[in-house]
């Protein structure tokens, strides 16, 4: 029986588990990553990348490869039996806090290989057709038990266990994890093929005629489009469903937009039913579960895999300041107590959606139908509208509660502890987020008073003591007169504005972590309280 040894096991080798693999790798961690599989899935419901996610994948160097492959879709239009009664137009929503003000269409097989292809210029490879069957906390770590391609047994030992492996998960159910939730009543139909129709292929569209619903993604233009909508034909309970048929899903999909529909070309035809699940606890022990394998929704809002790959975000660089940083174990409990709350809340969001759009039928569904022009066309109209619906979407407001991982502070101005470090022009060719790249710690001091070259030189020699390999230092500021190789240069006031430095002799210091939220602030350049702070969260 073979035995091998590493820190942090991975099972799972979907998004979450794949990027998770990829962070710890990057921050020198003996990572291994397993799946059952014997390749990477081509099929999947997960079509969307949100603004927050194209925020993570661009401080790796990677977002620029999904860009190239995906479809840039900054709006999403509501038809009500066949007539559009009004939409979301994110070009007119205000955001001038992220680049990315808009949904990327791109297929979580896509999302996968761009992660695949990373892990491979870090020298790691999925190891595929290992199947875990259980394991064991001992008291140096975890014993764990598998079966290679062959069959035959291996243990695996690991400091740590991720379980991303999904929502048949064998990690959460050997946990013994709660998964609250239950199925929703509907049956759908869902295809990746060629549509031929009156509208174009440039935009996310919802459909609802009565107990019928469609929606449509943009994936290749009028080459390739995914196409889901109701199957009324199905008993929800039946297991031995026909194979989908493509005139099937023709005439249901018609049925959904009142219009003239032709498939064709088709790439993948399935049935499925969708569930709303969420774990009761995120960490046990030296395990902890992530993505699918802790919370899955319904494909509403395009949610379900941006949540997990926040997830592993969250959790890679607690897991580093622990075994690299000197970090207390009480940072991995931080993991669950800021990502559970987000996916009650996710849940809760997609649900709302989905019950509204999907979940009636009879009389409901007719009033929906005949109430929509009257209700989304309007609230169309409202800039408030189209700027909450779209930060929501995107994630970006996402924010964490004081604890080991957030400093407890008074409340103040702009961004504070816990929510996400908001992107900012500083040059007509340099922005926030050129600085904050790199999946590390970053301390950033903001100075609207302008500084004297000996002030800037001694507030930059400070900051240098902290830097290091998993620490970047930046000071911004403007300058009495002239340029200094320690100050990043402001040629506008949006950093300050963005990040409350309101008044002319306004400074302040922030720690932002690796996930991109703050961790810590002062109203003031506190270079000692920052580096004591730093050093809890292992990054000293």
């Amino acid at each position: 029986m073979a035995e091998e040894r590493c820190e942090v096991l991975v099972v799972g080798a979907g998004p979450t588990g794949l990027l998770v693999a990829l962070l710890l790798r990057r921050q020198g961690i003996d990572v291994r990553i397993v799946d059952r599989a014997a390749q990477p899935t081509q099929e999947s419901r997960a079509f969307a990348v949100s603004a927050r996610t194209l925020e993570l994948f661009a401080s790796l160097g990677l977002a620029e490869t999904m860009l190239a492959q995906g479809v840039i879709d900054s709006a999403i239009d509501f038809h009500v039996s066949g007539e559009r009664v009004g939409g979301l137009d994110f070009d007119h929503a205000s955001a001038p806090d992220t680049p990315y003000r808009f949904i990327l269409m791109l297929p979580q097989a896509a999302t996968e290989a761009v992660l695949i292809d990373a892990l491979d210029d870090a020298w790691l490879a999925v190891e595929r057709e290992v199947e875990v069957t259980g394991f064991v906390e001992e008291a140096d770590g975890m014993r764990v038990d598998a079966r290679d391609a062959g069959g035959d047994p291996m243990t695996l030992r690991a400091a740590y266990v991720i379980g991303a492996d999904g929502a048949h998960s064998i990690v959460r159910r050997t946990l013994d994890l709660a998964f609250e939730g239950a199925k929703y009543p509907q049956n759908f139909l869902l295809g990746d093929v060629a549509v031929d129709w009156p509208l174009d292929h440039a935009r996310f569209r919802v459909f609802v005629h009565g107990d019928r619903i469609g929606l449509f993604f943009p994936l290749d233009g009028s080459g390739l489009s995914r196409v889901m909508t109701t199957d009324l034909t199905a008993d929800p309970e039946r297991r031995d469903a026909p194979e989908l048929a493509l005139d099937e899903l023709q005439a249901a999909f018609a049925g959904a937009t009142c219009l003239p529909v032709t498939l064709s070309r088709p790439e993948w035809l399935t049935r499925f039913r969708t569930h709303h699940r969420v774990v009761d606890r995120y960490r046990q022990g030296r395990v902890f579960v992530a993505g699918d394998a802790a919370h899955i929704h319904s494909p509403a809002g395009g949610q379900g895999m941006n949540t997990g790959l926040h997830d592993a975000a969250n959790l890679a660089w607690k897991l580093v300041g622990v075994l690299r940083g000197g970090a207390d174990d009480a940072l991995l409990d931080s993991y669950g107590a800021e990502r559970l709350p987000v996916a009650q809340e996710v849940l809760r969001f997609t649900d709302r959606i989905f019950s509204a759009a999907a979940g009636q039928a009879g009389w409901r569904a007719w009033l929906r139908d005949a109430l929509a022009p009257f209700v989304v066309g309007p609230a169309s109209a409202l800039d408030l509208v189209q700027d909450r619906a779209f930060r929501k979407f995107a994630q970006i407001d996402i924010a964490y509660p004081a604890g080991a991982a957030v400093a407890d502070a008074a409340k103040g101005p702009g961004p504070r502890p816990g929510e996400r470090a908001p992107n900012a022009q500083l040059t007509r060719h340099r922005d926030l987020f050129d600085l904050l790249a790199g999946y590390r710690f970053h301390v950033v001091a903001l100075s609207r008073r302008p500084l004297s070259g000996e002030d800037a030189a001694a507030i930059g020699a400070e900051l240098a003591a902290l830097r290091g390999e998993r620490v970047a230092a930046h000071l911004i500021a403007r300058l009495a007169v002239g340029v200094e190789a320690a100050v990043e240069r402001v040629e506008r006031a949006d950093v300050f504005d963005r990040y409350g430095l309101a008044d002319d002799a306004a400074q302040a210091l922030l720690l932002v972590r690796p996930d991109g939220h703050i961790a810590w602030r002062a109203e003031s350049l506190d270079v000692a309280g920052c580096a004591a702070f730093l050093r809890q969260l292992g990054g000293g």
